[in-house]
């Protein structure tokens, strides 16, 4: 091979190791196997290894290299790098959004919404396209030189990746970070030398950028996410969000998840949205980060004191809520639906005005990749102050006796075989493991609980240990067994054990036996409800319950077979439309042929489409729950479940689900959401009541909303509601307006 025939072949190389590194690392998308990597990569370095005056500095082979350093050399920034303002409620927001409107009077609303990375900040300068320097923050006006150890971080590119000329200097700011698992990983290699752990991953990081030696810090799997620009030439942004598009393009890691709104109550609910999500991300947040997004503006509000006035990290004081406790044992739990859950027992702490003492750990993957043994020291919190959830491992307090979790072969339960389900792509598999046993007792519990729960039937008194005892002494396989129940066989059911007897009493029985009497004439939305039908919530459920008079008609619809219909024609006119690019190049006869099938077919979508509009399903059931819905009736559970139904006469005539008021009522006719706590109402007998005024309940909060009704902790709707201009309602003025249309009757 000629030297001219070697650099042609090095630099095609060098593209394409770039473009797989950033699939590999950033993007998570691989497209070729490790092997075919190391291929490519191996004979880069055989051709520059032959010709050694092919070497480049941004070849992927010199990402590691070069002698230890003797130490880091002090860089000035060129513009300071920043602290921003900490805001800690909506409140502080307005009075931020109010002091921007205040300096800009002409100033539109328009916010980008990021998460705040618990990394380590680093400053990167690209110089004609190429990196040239890199340096951590330090005190913000100067910091040290790490190029040599930001090089070997596969994140970042050595070469921007510019359609046309690059720009003469970029630099862009951003976080180093490390991933929890591979910190614990680290942390367990140095104890094994006896040297000095890491507790937490911020500090693991800043360790690894400040080895003198780069080979050290290749080592260490760091990554890195970039979301701001410094010094700046040749080339100009109208707005943050042009930043981050761009920097995409470069193929630059930016923010998995950002956000672009038009008002500081819709930043404030993204700001929540982003917490919530935050398991999605592969790094730490500490909060979010609220900017304007325009440049222009940016510049004229320039700085306040020593921060920026444009920009406000948003850090709420109850996401920072955490406490330690001890993971003594991990369990098993089987649901309603045959997925397998692992459950940490933990010591018993308060936390957030709780006693917490089991902790849901999701599957083996959130283990796998949290590193979570039995035995372990745990750091635990409570999202959203609902739901506990282990945030990370205390790895330095781990003795040696933990022991690694590995979930079962079989169902503990019923000891039946476990499935991963194929999912909707039909490429990929499900995380979870299912038993797809029907006579599993531990699903037939959890139906059974289910069913009597509030939100389906409401049995007052049959929760779980009940529903337990009701499967291990054979007296309930099925929801449908509760309505051939005595008085004498639940009077003398065991809740305990034969040496330990707890018996649950005539008194408690006579409740449920009455209850369940009761919901014999529940309207069929409830009973819908409470038999789990699959992705069927409230919603859809009254949907289904308004448009069908029973079960039985539900699995025999004419209206849901309509609705998927309907997406096959929405489908097919995808595949028919001539100017389709499968399309292109065709002849004349066939676009032809295509155009009289197009047109046909829309025509028979119209039709369809005022047909399905006038059966009334609106938009609760989509094609794919239709499809499930119609699905599941046709297997052996769901012809059983009909079969059962009419067996016991279950269907009455009072089956329909609420009709719209006929007294007069301000809510008769409109569309109204409840969000947040409410303190007099649960959030079903807030439902509930509002149907036996008239009104259609939603979940979600659109322009064809009239009312929401929000109590303490509202969130994201809220901030939708006060943006479309909806009719917002406080608890006191709901009350007010119903105790008006109960007057009035």
């Amino acid at each position: 091979m000629s030297e001219c025939q070697a650099q042609a072949r090095a630099a095609a190389l060098r593209t394409d190791i770039e473009r797989h590194n950033h699939l590999y690392h950033v993007r998570a998308e691989p497209e070729i196997s490790d092997p075919q990597y190391d291929a490519l990569y191996k004979e880069l370095q055989e051709l520059e290894h032959a010709f050694p005056g092919l070497v480049t500095p941004e070849s992927p082979t010199q990402r590691v290299g070069g002698a230890p350093q003797k130490e880091f050399r002090r860089v000035r920034h060129i513009a300071p790098m920043l602290s921003l303002e900490k805001k800690e409620d909506l409140h502080e927001l307005e009075l931020f959004e109010t002091d921007v409107r205040r300096k800009i009077p002409d100033f539109q609303p328009e916010y980008i919404v990021e998460p705040k990375i618990d990394g380590v900040s680093i400053s990167v300068h690209y110089v004609d396209g190429l990196l040239a320097l890199g340096v951590t923050r330090g005190d913000g006006e100067a910091g040290d030189d790490i190029t040599a150890n930001l090089r070997t971080i596969p994140d970042i590119p050595l070469r921007l990746a510019c359609d046309g000329p690059p720009p003469k200097l970029l630099e862009l700011r951003g976080e180093a970070y490390m991933i929890e698992a591979d910190r614990i990983a680290m942390n367990g290699a140095l104890r094994a030398r006896g040297e000095k752990t890491f507790a937490n991953t911020r500090n693991a990081t800043a360790g690894s950028l400040k080895q003198l030696d780069p080979k050290l810090t290749a080592q260490r799997h760091l990554h890195a996410v970039f979301y701001a620009l410094g010094a700046v030439d040749g080339i100009r942004f109208a707005s943050h969000e042009d930043e981050l598009e761009t920097l995409k393009q470069f193929r630059v890691p930016v923010p998995a998840l950002w956000f672009k709104v038009s008002c500081i109550t819709d930043a404030e609910a993204r700001a929540r949205e982003l917490k919530e999500r935050e398991g999605e991300l592969p790094y730490e947040t500490d909060g979010s980060v609220i900017k304007v997004n325009d440049n222009a503006t940016c510049e004229r509000l320039g700085l306040k004191t020593n921060v920026p006035a444009y920009a406000v990290a948003y850090k709420r004081p109850e996401w920072f809520s955490e406490t330690t406790t001890k993971l003594n044992n991990i369990v098993v739990q089987v649901g309603r639906t045959g997925v397998l859950s692992p459950v940490a027992e933990v010591e018993t702490v308060f936390l957030e005005g709780t006693n917490i003492s089991r902790i849901t750990l999701h599957n083996a993957e959130e283990i796998r990749r949290k590193d979570i043994r039995i035995g372990d020291t745990v750091v635990i919190k409570r999202a959203g102050r609902v739901i506990p959830a282990v945030v990370r491992v205390v790895d330095d307090k781990r003795t040696g006796t933990e022991r690694l979790f590995t979930m079962p072969d079989h169902c503990p339960s019923c000891n039946g075989p476990l499935v991963q389900r194929k999912l909707a792509d039909g490429e990929a598999m499900e995380v979870a493991l299912r038993c797809e046993n029907e006579a599993c007792p531990a699903q037939q519990a959890r139906a059974i609980e289910y069913f009597a729960a509030r939100g389906g039937l409401n049995v007052e008194g049959l929760g779980e240990i009940v529903a337990d005892k009701l499967v291990e002494r054979n007296l309930a396989h099925s929801p449908f067994d509760l309505f051939i129940l005595t008085l004498e066989q639940l009077a003398t059911l065991n809740l305990g054990s034969e040496s330990a007897p707890r018996i649950f009493g005539e008194k408690n029985a006579a409740r449920i036996l009455a209850a369940l009497e009761q919901a014999r004439s529940a309207p069929l939305h409830k009973w819908i409800q409470a038999l789990g039908l699959p992705s069927v919530g409230e919603s859809t459920a009254i949907a289904l319950a308004t448009t069908h008079p029973s079960l039985a008609s539900i699995a025999h619809s004419e209206k849901l077979q309509r609705v998927i219909e309907l997406a096959r024609i929405k489908e097919d006119i995808k595949q028919a439309n001539p100017r389709a690019r499968i399309h292109k190049g065709k002849p004349a006869a066939e676009l032809a042929a295509l155009t009289a099938r197009h047109t046909e077919l829309s025509a028979r979508q119209d039709e369809r489409k005022r047909t399905v509009a006038s059966d009334g399903l609106g938009s609760e059931v989509g094609p794919a729950v239709a499809a499930e819905i119609l699905a599941y009736f046709e297997t052996k559970r769901g012809k059983a479940l009909l079969d059962r139904v009419k067996t016991l006469g279950l269907q009455s005539p009072a089956a329909p689900a609420p009709a719209a008021a006929t007294i007069p009522s301000p809510f008769a006719g409109k569309t109204v959401v409840v969000t947040g706590t409410l303190q007099h109402y649960s959030r079903e007998a807030a439902h509930d009541t509002l149907r036996q005024h008239g009104a259609k309940v939603t979940d979600s909060v659109s322009k064809k909303t009239d009312f929401l009704i929000a109590g303490t902790d509202a969130g994201s709707k809220l901030a939708k509601a006060q943006q479309l201009g909806v009719k917002i309602l406080g608890e006191a003025e709901f009350q007010k307006l119903l105790a008006s249309s109960n007057a009035s009757s």
